[in-house]
């Protein structure tokens, strides 16, 4: 017998295209960061600007990928449905606007109108009735895609704005004008980057350990390159980067959501450090359903090595509209909820 024993975790060897296409994966995503992060941190009408713009992109993706062509009719549809859904709360405001008002104020409560839902609903059965390539079928889908997509990223507005209108109210008082405080735009930013790294850290952590380590596929109708070792790796990987990244905030005075996820409550850090990576992952395989049904790899070519906006967004638009709804449970201010005007 041979006295050399096999690893417990044996490597999978990597060809050279997985190298090439993981290094290409890691330098988009360095340069989507530096697009990206900074917006985050600053906040405002900058982080406003790159959500509509990415709520656009993503409503063009996922009415492309049926590949039909479709009369520009059902694109102006599309986006006037998301337009509203995502900017409804920045359109009730409107009455109210004075000369001290900022963005913030709009988006401190989720809102989803049952009005512009049930219109979205006769528009999509009109289009049914219009347009001969656009099947009841399509319009299911694209309308339940487009609101989920619009909903998210008023989610994503909501974690970035929130912190300011509760968390730090003598944020009101700044002026309209002043665009860029130090403290405000770091301590409130935290909720945003804390939901988005743990969505992407769990897809990053999933990929090299099903790389390296995976040997049994999850599911490969949905998605063949993803295994249960890249699964389990990434969620348990994430949770304790989470939870170490959200208590060691808390403790140096910087919780990511003061009254909420902090410190004092542990709970909440360990409860949402688990549910990111796993509700991440599922909207990873929602999208990948897609496009499997529509024989599509990816929803675009914009981000070399990751595709479209909807193939980099999927898990963390799952992963904002959770932390958004369980912000809005357990939140301590009274005026936290989801309205249904």
């Amino acid at each position: 017998m041979s006295d050399k024993r096999r690893p417990i975790f044996q490597p999978n060897e990597l060809s050279n295209a997985t190298k090439v296409s993981m290094r290409t994966r890691i330098i988009t995503a360095l340069v989507a960061i530096a697009i990206v992060l900074p917006a985050v941190i600053i906040g405002d009408w900058l982080i406003f600007a790159v959500i509509c713009i990415a709520c656009g992109m993503g409503v063009i993706e996922i009415i492309r990928c049926a590949k039909m062509k479709y009369s520009k009719a059902l694109y102006i549809l599309g986006f006037i449905l998301a337009i509203l859904i995502l900017l409804w709360p920045a359109f009730r405001a409107i009455p109210n606007m004075n000369k001290d008002w900022r963005i913030f104020d709009c988006y401190d409560q989720l809102y989803v109108s049952a009005t512009i839902l049930f219109a979205g609903i006769g528009l999509s059965a009109i289009t049914v009735i219009t347009d001969k390539n656009f099947t009841i079928i399509d319009a299911c889908f694209i309308f339940t895609t487009i609101f989920l997509i619009s909903f998210g990223f008023q989610c994503a507005l909501f974690l970035r704005y929130y912190p300011i209108a509760h968390a730090y109210p003598f944020a009101q008082n700044i002026r309209p004008d002043t665009y860029f405080s130090g403290f405000i735009n770091a301590e409130s930013c935290l909720l945003l980057l804390f939901v988005a790294v743990g969505a992407c850290l769990n897809d990053a952590f999933a990929y090299f350990v099903g790389v390296f380590f995976g040997k049994n596929k999850m599911n490969e109708r949905l998605s063949p390159k993803k295994t249960w070792e890249g699964f389990f790796g990434g969620v348990f990987l994430t949770a304790i980067a989470l939870t170490g990244m959200a208590l060691g905030l808390s403790a140096g005075g910087h919780p990511v959501l003061k009254g909420v996820i902090d410190l004092e409550r542990w709970y909440h850090v360990v409860i949402l450090s688990f549910i990111i990576p796993l509700v991440s992952t599922g909207g990873d395989l929602f999208f990948s359903a897609i496009k499997r049904h529509y024989s599509i790899k990816d929803f675009s070519n914009i981000m070399p090595g990751h595709g479209g906006i909807l193939d980099r967004c999927d898990s963390i638009l799952f992963a904002v509209i959770t932390v958004a709804i369980y912000v809005c449970i357990f939140a301590d201010q009274a005026a936290g909820g989801i309205h249904l005007p």
